[in-house]
């Protein structure tokens, strides 16, 4: 067999020399000797491959391996669960601790009315992509789910001041004839965030809020998500 090409023989021949001139005890020689001819045996496979392969190989030890790996993993979920995958849409609980030592637990709405009123001037239909709520100038506007804000604009025409916030699930919402904008692009907004005002600016005939919520780039009724008045 070629030294150059064969890894396992130049470990044999190295070792062979130093097992024999060393000074260690009879056993440790043993042992090392038949290290030495395993690794020789496995040949130009891996060394674990070739130690596992006898496993591979028999039924029994194959039955054997596989339940000790279930009772293993059913005794760590056990002990130890895995934690859960709900989306973080809202409804997220917080807890603040006062300097007094009292906990005080408090929980965000999961959807909210972006304001108080539910007066709906205008519903949602083919040519109106969105519900308009009545409701007087410098109303504050809360986002009706958690996100980022993706867009803001200040325009005289069309929708005035306006602003886009996304959420999780590919929804976006949009917040239209605004007096006044609070946020900045890339801000995170929970449902208690002041996102800004309502007003009458852009395409309006009065005082109002224009929303809409669009599903992954489609327009659907508002009210699907908020519920009815």
């Amino acid at each position: 067999m070629n030294k150059k090409t064969s890894w396992n023989l130049w470990v044999f021949e190295k070792a062979e020399k130093i097992i024999k001139t060393a000074t260690t005890p009879l056993s440790f020689k043993e042992l090392a000797w038949r290290a030495i001819n395993f690794t020789v045996a496995c040949g130009k496979s891996n060394p674990l491959s070739f130690a596992v392969r006898p496993i591979a190989d028999h039924r029994r030890l194959r039955l054997i391996v596989g339940l000790s790996l279930v009772i293993f993993v059913m005794v760590a979920a056990f002990f130890a669960p895995l934690p859960s995958l709900a989306s973080d849409t809202g409804g997220a609980s917080t807890i603040a601790v006062l300097p007094e030592g009292e906990v005080k637990l408090t929980t965000e709405e999961a959807v909210k009315w972006p304001i108080s009123s539910r007066e709906i001037s205008q519903g949602f239909w083919l040519l109106h992509a969105g519900i308009d709520i009545r409701t007087p100038v410098g109303t504050p506007v809360n986002p009706v789910m958690r996100g980022v804000v993706k867009e803001t604009e200040v325009s005289r025409f069309g929708y005035g001041e306006k602003i886009v916030i996304a959420h999780q699930e590919g929804y976006e919402t949009l917040y239209a004839h605004l007096s006044k904008i609070n946020v900045l692009v890339g801000d995170e907004v929970t449902t208690e965030s002041v996102i800004g005002l309502s007003g009458s600016t852009g395409r309006s005939t009065g005082p109002h809020l224009h929303l809409e919520i669009h599903s992954d780039g489609k327009p659907i009724n508002p009210l699907l998500i908020l519920g009815n008045k």
